[in-house]
């Protein structure tokens, strides 16, 4: 495993490696996962911003977010952790209506983790389909995955959806777990068999 980072030798034992193993492997189900984490993810928190990771990581336990949430936080998204106003987010969240204990809270602050720009982007991209701000919050609480597609994997659904099967693009809105779906091997063959059976 060294070989991906063999970087990570030149730094002290006792002052960087153990102290970032040990933070890693209180949310991890195994040391092995620690250790995999903690090459992978090692430059994703430099000196400085490591202390404040472990801040924002604390902070979340505090507020009551769940381990699992902050184990696939950590291993997935950790420059989420390098947030200034971390608090403000995770108040954002809740206010949404997801709740903390929930592993669906650490997929809504992943996707709020983006960036306003990108979710602007992804919010104009449903817009431009007929959905209103309100339509894409529903969406968003309902399945917070929704927002972590793309936004050409969303015009290519809604496109398909929309043009190709002349459905309603309100009808992903109540049922947003079909954006997650692989076009060409889920969403293109249920469809077709939908049309047959309809066709009867």
């Amino acid at each position: 495993m060294l070989t991906a980072n063999p970087e990570i030798l030149k730094f002290s034992l006792e002052k960087r490696i153990i102290p970032r193993f040990e933070s890693l492997s209180r949310f991890l189900k195994t040391d092995k996962d620690a250790i995999v984490c903690l090459i992978r993810q090692w430059y994703s928190f430099d000196p400085i911003s490591y202390d404040h990771a472990v801040a924002n990581i604390n902070l979340m336990t505090d507020f009551g977010v769940c381990d699992s949430a902050i184990a696939t936080l950590v291993q997935t998204r950790s420059s989420i952790f390098g947030s200034t106003d971390f608090i403000k987010t995770l108040e954002e969240i809740k206010g949404l209506g997801f709740r903390p204990s929930t592993t669906t809270f650490g997929i809504a602050l992943t996707a709020k983790g983006l960036g306003v720009k990108l979710w602007d982007e992804k919010v104009n991209a449903f817009k431009k389909w007929g959905w209103s701000d309100e339509d894409v919050l529903k969406a968003f609480r309902q399945k917070p995955q929704c927002m972590l597609v793309s936004v050409d994997k969303i015009n290519l659904v809604m496109s398909f959806w929309v043009n190709q099967l002349g459905w309603d693009a309100m009808a992903i809105a109540k049922t947003p777990h079909i954006l997650s779906l692989g076009l060409e091997k889920k969403i293109i063959p249920r469809a077709a068999v939908v049309q047959y059976l309809l066709s009867k």
